[in-house]
C-alpha cells in the first residue's frame, strides 16, 4: 500500500472543530481549530488590524467570513493524511456549498496529488459532513442557506501585493483610485514594493501563523505539498474589505494562469488563480453575503507577456521586485529556478540585456543548469514547471523575438529549431484581449487603454 492509502486507512477523518474571534488592542485575532483524531490537533492564528469600521466580534457577517476562512485553511492540515471524511463541527453548509468545497479541495490539491502519485477522483478523495458536536448527528443535508444582507456602503480598491511584477502593474493602473495595499506576512521585498508605490492611501498588513505541528509532520514523513494558497488569500481579503469598508478587491491574476501545468490534465499549479476559480468564488461569495464587496482580477483580460510589457515601463520598481520563490526569504533572485528564468524571458523583449543583467545579476539564458527548466517552459518537454509562470506560447514568442533581434545565448542556440518553428509574432500577442473576466466596467477602459499604448 502507498503512504496515501496507509494514512487514509489509519486516520479516517479530519475535523474542523471551531473558530474564535477576539478584538484586542485594535487587532482582530482569529483562531481556527482542527483535529486529526488519534494523531494531533492544530491551531492557525490570523491577525487583522481593525479597519475604519467598528465591527463586533460576534458580528454575523464577520463570523461567516471567518468560518469560510477556516474551511480553506483546513486544506493546509488535511493534506497530511488526506482522510476520506472532513467533519465540520462549527458551521453549516448547503449541498451546493459542500460540492463547491469538494471541488476546491480536489482541484486545489491537483499538483499535490500528482507529485505524490495519488490517483483518485473527486468523489473518491473526500466527503464533507456537517456534524453537531453536542449530539454527533449530521446536520440536515437539505438545509437552505440565505446570504446575509450587508447594508454598508463601500468604496476604494484593496490591492494584494506579493512583491512581483503583476501587482505592481495593478497598482499603477489604478493610480487614480483610492488604493489600500494588502499583504500577508509581508517580507522585505513586499514592503519595498509597497513603499515605492506613491498612489496608495493606506497599507494593510495581516499576519498568518500556521501551527508548528505541520512542520513536524513534514519532517516525520507525512504527506506534504502545494495548496491553493490564492484561495486562502481570497477569503482573507474579503474579511479585510469588510473590516475596512473597501468595495473592490483587485487581484493581479492574468489569463495565462488558466493553462494546465501537466499537459492534457486538470493539474494546474495556479488553479486558485484561474478564471474558473474566480468565477466559482464570486458565485459562492454571493451565497454567503449580499454585499457591495466585489472580488475580481484586474489583469484577467491580459496575458503575462502584456503584463511584462506594462511592467517594463515602471523603472522605479525594477530593482525592488522579486518573483523567485526559492530566494523569497532572502529577498534575492536565486537565478537557478524556473521562476527566475521565466521572468527573465518574459521581460527580454522589453528590456535591454544590460537592464536584465542589472536586475538578475547574470544572463540566465547562458546557464547550463537551467536547460531542463528552459525545455519545460518552451513546451519541448510536455509538462510546465510547478511555478506561477506564463504559457508555453508566450515563452516561445519571446524567444523567437530574441533570435529575430540577433540575440545569441547558450539555450536559444541549442533549441533554435524548436524556437523558430513554434514562436509567433510578438505584436500579435501584445494585441490580445480576453473577454472572460469580472473586471468592473469603470476599470475595463483603464486596462484596455494601457494595452493600446504598447
Amino acid at each position: 500500500m502507498s503512504k496515501f492509502e496507509d494514512f487514509r486507512s489509519e486516520y479516517g477523518s479530519f475535523v474542523f472543530k471551531d473558530y474564535s474571534i477576539e478584538k484586542e488592542d485594535g487587532v482582530y485575532k482569529v483562531y481556527l481549530y482542527y483535529s486529526i483524531p488519534r494523531l494531533r490537533e492544530f491551531k492557525t492564528r490570523w491577525e487583522f488590524p481593525a479597519g475604519t469600521r467598528d465591527i463586533a466580534e460576534n458580528d454575523p457577517i464577520l463570523k461567516e467570513l471567518v468560518f469560510n476562512l477556516g474551511m480553506v485553511e483546513a486544506i493546509s492540515y488535511y493534506k497530511c493524511v488526506c482522510p476520506k471524511v472532513v467533519e465540520v463541527e462549527c458551521g453549516s453548509l448547503s449541498p451546493d456549498q459542500i460540492s463547491w468545497w469538494r471541488k476546491l479541495f480536489y482541484n486545489g490539491l491537483g499538483e499535490f496529488m500528482y507529485r505524490n502519485g495519488i490517483d483518485v477522483t473527486e468523489e473518491e478523495l473526500l466527503m464533507i459532513r456537517c456534524i453537531d458536536p453536542a449530539t454527533g448527528i449530521e446536520r440536515d443535508p437539505d438545509i437552505k442557506t440565505v446570504p446575509i444582507h450587508d447594508a454598508a456602503s463601500y468604496n476604494g480598491c484593496l490591492v494584494p501585493v506579493g512583491g512581483g511584477k503583476d501587482s505592481v502593474v495593478s497598482l499603477e493602473l489604478l493610480s487614480d483610485e483610492d488604493i489600500t495595499t494588502y499583504s500577508i506576512n509581508g517580507n522585505e521585498t513586499t514592503r519595498n514594493v509597497i513603499d515605492i508605490c506613491e498612489n496608495k492611501k493606506a497599507d494593510y498588513r495581516v499576519k498568518r501563523i500556521l501551527d508548528k505541528g505541520i512542520l513536524e509532520m513534514n519532517e516525520l514523513g507525512f504527506l506534504n505539498g502545494h495548496i491553493p494558497f490564492s484561495a486562502v488569500v481570497a477569503w482573507s481579503t474579503v474579511i479585510t474589505a469588510y473590516l475596512t469598508g473597501i468595495r473592490y478587491i483587485a487581484l493581479s491574476n492574468e489569463n495565462s494562469a488558466n493553462e494546465s501545468t501537466v499537459k492534457d490534465s486538470f493539474v494546474n499549479h495556479q488553479y486558485s488563480k484561474s478564471y474558473e476559480f474566480e468565477e466559482d468564488f464570486d458565485e459562492y461569495l454571493k451565497s454567503v453575503i449580499d454585499s457591495d464587496i466585489h472580488y475580481f482580477s484586474l489583469l484577467r483580460p491580459l496575458t503575462e507577456i502584456q503584463i511584462a510589457a506594462l511592467f517594463s515601463k515602471h523603472k522605479a520598481y525594477h530593482k525592488a521586485f522579486r518573483s523567485c520563490n526559492a530566494g523569497s526569504k532572502q529577498g534575492i533572485w536565486c537565478c537557478n529556478c524556473p521562476k527566475c528564468l521565466f521572468v527573465y524571458i518574459i521581460l527580454s523583449p522589453f528590456l535591454s540585456q544590460d537592464e536584465l543583467t542589472d536586475i538578475f545579476g547574470e544572463n540566465l539564458l547562458n546557464k547550463e543548469s537551467l536547460d531542463k527548466d528552459f525545455r519545460e517552459l518552451m513546451g519541448i518537454d510536455e509538462n510546465k514547471p510547478f511555478e506561477c509562470v506564463g504559457t508555453r506560447r508566450e515563452v516561445q514568442t519571446c524567444m523567437r523575438y530574441f533570435r529575430e533581434q540577433g540575440g545569441v545565448s547558450l539555450l536559444t542556440d541549442r533549441y533554435a529549431e524548436a524556437i523558430d518553428r513554434a514562436g509567433e509574432e510578438l505584436k500579435d500577442l501584445l494585441n490580445e484581449w480576453n473577454d472572460e473576466h469580472h473586471v468592473p466596467d469603470q476599470f475595463v477602459n483603464v486596462v484596455s487603454s494601457a494595452i493600446k499604448e504598447l
